[in-house]
């Protein structure tokens, strides 16, 4: 069954709203606030904390918007109020280091990772269902739909960290050098088609189209708009791939290709450089470009993926903060305790200055909290406003729905390929066909699995 996002997503910005949200004004300014039941629960559990405590913390985000992570957990260790240290290793090899480190028993307390962890670290992580209790934090306060994507029918194995989805980037200044309106991206993929016609210039080595088989991630969010999941469940329950005979793939395989094809798409390249460099028109990638795009002073837009026949989907990740079943119950309330201040702060804390919120406004990535979807300063952010959700009828799964456990296994044994194959083999024909059977096979051993 699909999922779809709440109609949370369309609560407007309103004083009385606000305020139901958790959220009080002084001065003009939002800042997080407790109930008088929170703060005696607060108060209570700060008394039972006892000796100060360490926690390690893991994850892969090695990228720039690490560093900003590195200064968020030093804010926090200069300032909790639990006496609560952080220490936190980012890996380029965070996975195989994570895997290994818990097979000897050493593993980390908390860890950042996507929600599909549920699935592929069954066994290592640890039920949060408890952090509402033990915590400030209020499940009102997040977006269902990503919130779920956490959970399985046996608990709540993550909190929502952020959301990644896959936008159109376009260039500014080449659409205006090529005679079209700087401020109208495509609203179709045939008018993308068009505009990469018109920015092409080879010699300058500009080009106006930038996909990469490469991007498995991001091709598999194109191919969703134009046919829909890959996967769903059927009215009994199993598990069904979507590869044959669907029509919205066949136009995706002919309008992928033919951007290679027509040399409106480079073959080979480091498609975010190039984007940085002027020589993209248009491009999909996720929401961590725009942190070097600003600070290379480009010329550029955002936009949700344009729909098509597959319907109106905005295909995310939710990555999240998990905690392990090796942290024992003071360190795991330890790791409950930072992820209710990197919601809330320390009391009295305004919400522009919570981590939460900086993690949206430095970095680019949309709001899961709602307290900071409804502030007029996120609002008032062109950027952050054109890659939030509002609309109430949108599925926001990736590939499949949240709770197939073959999410990983459908992008690496039978995306990657595909994609590869598309651009390279020069008959196309019979690719979508191979690519159902190499589904069917993750498909039936899932249902097996779950007794389908």
């Amino acid at each position: 069954m699909r999922k779809w996002v709440s109609a949370i997503l369309c609560i407007t910005l309103i004083g009385s709203m606000l305020i139901g949200c958790g959220q009080k004004k002084e001065d003009g300014k939002e800042t997080v606030s407790k109930t008088e039941t929170e703060t005696v629960k607060t108060q209570d559990s700060q008394e039972a904390s006892g000796e100060p405590i360490t926690i390690q913390f893991w994850n892969g985000w090695t990228g720039s918007d690490g560093q900003v992570l590195i200064e968020l957990v030093d804010e926090f260790n200069k300032n909790n109020p639990w006496d609560i240290t952080v220490e936190m290793d980012i890996s380029s090899d965070f996975g195989n280091k994570f895997v290994t480190s818990m097979a000897a028993g050493a593993g980390p307390d908390l860890i950042l990772s996507s929600a599909a962890g549920k699935y592929s670290y069954e066994g290592q992580l640890a039920d949060v269902s408890d952090i509402w209790d033990n915590t400030t934090l209020n499940k009102e306060d997040f977006v269902p739909t990503y919130l779920d994507a956490c959970a399985t029918d046996d608990g709540l194995y993550g909190i929502p960290f952020q959301i990644s989805s896959y936008y159109v980037y376009w260039n500014k200044d080449l659409f205006q050098e090529a005679g079209l309106d700087p401020e109208m991206p495509p609203k179709s993929y045939e008018e993308w088609t068009e505009i990469a016609d018109k920015i092409t210039n080879q010699e300058r080595h500009v080009y106006g189209s930038g996909l990469t088989y490469g991007n498995v991630g991001a091709n598999a969010c194109l191919m969703q708009m134009f046919g829909g999941l890959m996967v769903e469940q059927n009215d009994s329950g199993i598990w069904e791939a979507h590869f044959s005979g669907n029509t919205g793939y066949e136009r995706f395989v002919e309008w992928f290709k033919g951007q290679f094809e027509s040399g409106n798409n480079p073959v080979e390249g480091d498609m975010d450089t190039m984007f940085i460099a002027n020589q993209l028109g248009l491009y999909v990638t996720g929401a961590w470009l725009t942190a070097d795009l600003d600070s290379n002073g480009i010329n550029y837009g955002i936009t949700p993926l344009p729909y098509d026949e597959g319907g109106k989907h905005v295909p995310s990740n939710t990555q999240c903060f998990s905690i392990t079943n090796q942290a024992d119950n003071a360190e795991k309330l330890a790791c409950e305790r930072f992820i209710q201040w990197w919601h809330t702060g320390n009391e009295g804390t305004d919400l522009t200055a919570t981590a939460v919120y900086r993690w949206s406004d430095e970095i680019g990535y949309p709001a899961y909290y709602i307290p900071v979807m409804n502030s007029r300063e996120y609002m008032e952010n062109p950027k952050l406003k054109a890659i939030t959700v509002t609309d109430t009828d949108i599925c926001a799964d990736s590939v499949a729905p949240g709770n197939f456990s073959g999410w990983m296994s459908m992008l690496n044994d039978v995306m990657v390929p595909f994609f590869e194959q598309v651009v390279y083999e020069d008959n196309t024909e019979g690719l979508l066909e191979e690519a159902q059977k190499n589904a069917d096979k993750i498909v039936t051993d899932i249902n097996a699995q779950e007794g389908n």
